[in-house]
């Protein structure tokens, strides 16, 4: 997939309209690799910890590249049973639950509640993820001391799970694209079949190379800007069908292509401007000019919290305003059913973990290959849901996703 300098170019002309005024862009030098940083430590915070590790099967340049590989076939995995399960939820069997606001609603609060038991699970079995060094998933301890900090929230101050207005406040627009990213999408795959949903989302790869090069400054290469547009033409071709056709689901699949274009280019700068917040905060471990690798863990995971709890505020209250919980217990039938409730659940916990691989792939990569990397697995998900009986059109638009993203991944490694 192509893979480009975060940076951007080296006279950044304009800013993004979400880049808050007293939080200047910070570029961190260290990602999410469990690799060995400048000052020596190994994902880690002591020579201790260090010394315990017998092997380092990250620390080498193919190491780095198995690592992202691993980051994209959980990505591609986890969204692929993510769309399986919506259409499952949606459209498959007796339930058809055709409610786009309460399942929207429902994956949140799942999520949250699941990010709240996920920090705690993995602070339990840190030592086997240590061994095999993806650390990023651990949620780092809290500060041994308490210290006050400034304005007004809930949670444990300084930890992972807090929740401070004038630190928050920088992530509202970022939570606000999520959202909208997620209702939308939920709106689009409810009121139209999956081959129209398919189609109209096909624009989000010309969106993102749009924002490539207008909000990060980029100078895209020849060959991706071709093997991205392949990727696009192949999908179209993938998902041509012959279905009814949902006006309705198709224009909210175009809107969900903008947003959806959109929210790595917000997460990654809400990333850095976390990352900037806790290097310059009362709390911060790290120094200013060098940032740990703690220091990017501990933004990891409070981003997650900030951007989740703020999509509940926005979706929560408009789904009751909207009458869609008294919909669903006023005409649905089944809310007895285990089953059901286990599918709500199954899609926030994708959900989840769908944002978590989102996350730790723009940080190890960048936005642009985060998208375009959904093109294969689109196909896939579609040859999946059609049970493989396609028209020759279809798999060759098919192949001609595939081989892109392969030349085009070819290509990103060589360079």
């Amino acid at each position: 997939m192509p893979h480009h300098s975060r940076n951007g170019s080296s006279s950044r002309s304009k800013s993004p309209p979400w880049d808050d005024a007293d939080s200047p862009t910070h570029k961190p030098s260290n990602s999410l690799l469990p690799l060995s940083t400048s000052n020596g430590s190994l994902g880690g915070s002591s020579s201790k910890r260090q010394a315990g590790r017998v092997w380092q099967i990250w620390d080498t340049p193919w190491g780095q590249k198995v690592f992202v590989g691993l980051i994209i076939f959980f990505y591609f995995g986890l969204g692929g049973g993510m769309v399986f399960q919506e259409h499952v939820l949606l459209w498959t069997g007796v339930y058809k639950f055709n409610y786009p606001m309460f399942v929207t609603a429902a994956q949140l609060i799942t999520a949250q509640v699941m990010l709240v038991f996920w920090a705690y699970l993995t602070r339990l079995i840190t030592p086997a993820f240590n061994f095999i060094q993806f650390n990023f998933v651990v949620a780092p301890p809290d500060p041994p001391v308490y210290q006050k900090t400034q304005g007004w929230g809930w949670g444990a101050r300084g930890s992972v799970l807090e929740f401070e207005w004038k630190t928050g406040r920088k992530f509202i627009f970022a939570s606000a694209v999520f959202s909208l990213k997620i209702l939308i999408s939920n709106f689009a795959f409810a009121y139209g079949q999956f081959p129209v949903y398919q189609m109209s989302r096909i624009l989000t790869i010309p969106f993102a190379l749009f924002f490539a090069t207008h909000l990060q400054s980029q100078t895209l290469p020849v060959t991706t800007m071709s093997s991205a547009l392949s990727i696009t033409f192949g999908l179209f071709m993938t998902s041509l069908r012959h279905v009814r056709f949902a006006p309705e689901g198709f224009i909210a699949g175009l809107f969900s292509s903008f947003f959806t274009a959109l929210h790595p280019f917000t997460l990654l700068q809400a990333y850095n401007i976390m990352l900037e917040n806790l290097n310059t905060g009362p709390t911060s471990p790290g120094s200013n000019n060098n940032p740990s690798y703690e220091d990017h863990q501990r933004a990891f995971w409070r981003l997650l919290w900030y951007i989740n709890t703020f999509s509940l505020m926005f979706i929560v209250p408009l789904s009751i305003i909207t009458g869609s919980w008294h919909e669903v217990y006023r005409t649905c039938y089944f809310l007895d059913a285990g089953y059901f409730w286990f599918m709500l659940w199954l899609s926030g916990l994708l959900g989840l973990l769908c944002f978590i691989f989102m996350l730790g792939m723009i940080r190890l990569t960048s936005p642009l290959t985060a998208i375009v990397a959904n093109g294969p697995r689109a196909a896939s998900t579609t040859a999946l849901l059609s049970y493989f009986k396609m028209q020759i059109y279809s798999w060759v638009g098919f192949w001609m996703t595939w081989v892109s993203g392969v030349l085009s991944s070819k290509a990103e490694y060589d360079g």
